[in-house]
């Protein structure tokens, strides 16, 4: 006889459940019909099926118990209450080996991008499927075409709501909350669809440093006519050597005139203490030439970056496009205000360190557009 499936139906705690997803199980899955073939053992806290199988409830503020069991399925309701642990205490506990595969599903609302969920989503780790009202046939009659009653009045609530609140709640958008450092920048307005840059339009590559934290390479052209700037290419990686960065950034240039390569300044730092030249050195050894220091004037840098995007008096000068720079688009609206320096962008929040590699190389190749004209002799790059 074939061992019967285990799932969980989990929440950050055991308490939250009862008035939830237990409810709606109750009602939408089993109805009323089956409640009596499914009862609910409350010593053991699990849902009992007739063929033996088990929905085990359970929060994770008593996660021995949830830890110490072995599951094909697991449903996670709110995941953004977890810690990044707890989802892993999560995975391991996927070992029943019963049903064809074993797996975790979960539900949300969005939160600030860079959430541990979303950052696994974006790696491509988790399998995000976005939703929306209408696809609630609570909300919305399909057959109709319209709201029914009571999401109309569900939805007049959601739209009452300002801010971050709204554009979470009402929009489905991961957004940052208040404290959101590029208020200006809005992917309506400053991402849009991917083209070839004409041959003839000033084009200039930036690259702010990483080794185990990922290094960004982003490529920017200008329109002669409206000097609106473009960033049409972006290389995120980590764990490539300065070498295989620079090999790879000629390669992704070949056939096209780059201006000019501006480098996070700490690749133009001497590496005495590793009888090694400065990574700047090694860029321009790899045939990247010319290449030249990024401003390190970090608010001064963040203060051009927030008029390229500014468009309160017309479009902005700064475009992203679409699918070929997905990390600096995703970076954008994750970045926060430092709270001991509100000029400034926080590198850490709850403990977390934010991903701003793409902003950092955004900084450096706004910058170096809106200063004056570069000097004609060579900037010297020390060996040691």
């Amino acid at each position: 006889m074939q061992k019967p499936v285990r799932c969980a139906m989990v929440r950050k705690t055991r308490k939250s459940l009862t008035q939830s997803a237990m409810e709606t199980f109750e009602e939408k899955v089993l109805t009323a019909a089956n409640r009596k073939l499914v009862p609910f053992h409350t010593g053991d806290q699990e849902y009992r099926y007739p063929n033996g199988a088990r929905v085990i409830v359970g929060g994770l503020d008593d996660a021995e118990k949830i830890g110490s069991t072995e599951f094909d399925l697991v449903y996670v309701q709110e995941a953004t209450e977890l810690e990044e642990e707890d989802w892993g205490m999560l995975l391991r506990g996927l070992r029943n080996g019963v049903a064809s595969y074993q797996q975790i599903l979960a539900d949300c609302n969005p939160t600030y991008p860079s959430h541990w969920l979303k950052t696994r989503c974006d790696r491509g780790e988790v399998k995000l499927l976005e939703s929306r009202h209408e696809d609630n046939p609570t909300l919305w009659d399909r057959a109709g075409g319209e709201w029914t009653s009571f999401g109309a009045n569900y939805i007049r609530t959601l739209d009452s709501l300002e801010g971050y609140l709204y554009r979470r709640l009402r929009l489905g958008e991961w957004c940052a909350a208040e404290g959101m450092y590029f208020t200006e920048y809005s992917p309506e307005v400053h991402v849009i669809d991917a083209f070839d840059p004409p041959g003839d339009w000033p084009r200039w590559c930036s690259v702010d440093y990483g080794f185990a934290a990922p290094f960004c390479a982003l490529w920017f052209a200008r329109c002669p006519e409206d000097r609106r700037i473009y960033c049409y290419r972006e290389i995120y990686a980590a764990g490539l050597r300065d070498e295989q960065q620079a090999e790879l950034i000629r390669q992704r240039s070949e056939g096209e005139r780059i201006n000019m390569f501006v480098l996070d300044p700490a690749m133009f730092n001497a590496r005495t203490e590793q009888q090694r030249p400065a990574i700047a050195w090694v860029y321009a050894a790899a045939g990247l030439a010319p290449i030249y220091p990024g401003m390190n004037n970090r608010k001064q840098g963040w203060a051009v970056v927030r008029r390229a995007l500014a468009h309160n008096d017309g479009p902005p000068r700064l475009q992203l496009m679409r699918e070929r720079c997905p990390n600096l688009i995703r970076e954008f609206p994750a970045q926060v205000m430092d709270q001991l320096d509100p000029e400034d962008v926080a590198d850490v929040v709850r403990g977390q360190k934010i991903n701003d590699h793409a902003v950092d190389s955004c900084r450096y190749g706004l910058c170096a557009e809106a200063q004056p004209a570069r000097p004609t002799h060579p900037v010297e790059v020390r060996w040691g």
